[in-house]
């Protein structure tokens, strides 16, 4: 299937103009739009990998007046983490990414829960039961296929490279290589949003609705992964578009 490269600069446009819109709101209202906007993309991330959260559970582990207990909310740390990793991408909006192998490591621990930011090992075993399904490295072949993808970092080709078709290519060789236990996927898809974010894109978050597409375009061409990722960022600035529409009517005069 052809990329669709033809979407790429109205979704840059579209992108910039909603960025500009969101930095015009008042300060309540820009708060109400970022805990919706934070919430849906915790819910999303979860529920691809099949953990589905309520608006309550989210709501408890990321709002710091709510005192709650990770023995009462399930995942309760790893939302936490997930919460900071994407306050993290969305501060070094308009800073283009330094493309190495500490920037993957710094978004892996960015991801790891409280009490755990220690344990940035390779894993170490080639997991049988696991939810995908497309073929991952084998454990002694983890290093060398991340020193393989961080140089290819350093290539005219990688620097040439469209921001949306990067994006879409480090999150497919990573979840391919997944280095980590258990949070790779994670690990894949906060790269592919903090490149998208540093060049002003809004960021591809793959709703749960897709969640059968996206193991099965993983195990296809790179070009399936890539319309995925597009079409989730157009679906992305509507919804953003809509959600901005009813917090400006709905506070207006307020």
């Amino acid at each position: 299937m052809t990329p669709r490269t033809k979407n790429y600069r109205q979704i840059h446009e579209a992108s910039e103009l909603l960025w500009e819109k969101l930095g015009m709101l008042s300060p309540a209202q820009r708060q109400i739009f970022d805990e919706k906007m934070m919430m849906s993309w915790i819910y999303h991330d979860f529920a691809l990998e099949g953990t589905v959260l309520t608006v309550a559970e989210i709501k408890a582990a990321i709002d710091d007046e709510i005192i709650s207990s990770s023995a009462l909310i399930p995942a309760y740390d790893h939302v936490i983490a997930v919460r900071d990793g994407i306050h993290d991408v969305i501060a070094s909006r308009g800073k283009r990414a330094g493309l190495t192998l500490e920037w993957l490591k710094h978004i892996h621990q960015l991801l790891l829960p409280p009490g755990k930011k220690d344990q940035v090992q390779y894993r170490k075993d080639n997991p049988i039961h696991r939810m995908y399904f497309h073929d991952l490295a084998a454990a002694d072949k983890i290093s060398y296929r991340m020193r393989k993808l961080t140089d290819w970092f350093r290539t005219d080709e990688c620097r040439k490279a469209h921001p949306v078709e990067l994006a879409a290519e480090v999150h497919r060789e990573l979840i391919r290589i997944f280095p980590w236990p258990d949070i790779s996927g994670r690990v894949a898809r906060l790269a592919m949003n903090a490149i998208l974010i540093n060049e002003e894109y809004w960021p591809a978050i793959i709703h749960a609705v897709d969640r059968h597409n996206y193991y099965d375009v993983l195990r296809m061409e790179q070009d399936q992964l890539l319309n995925l990722v597009v079409s989730s960022l157009e679906e992305g600035l509507r919804s953003a578009n809509r959600l901005y529409q009813q917090i400006v009517d709905s506070t207006r005069g307020l």
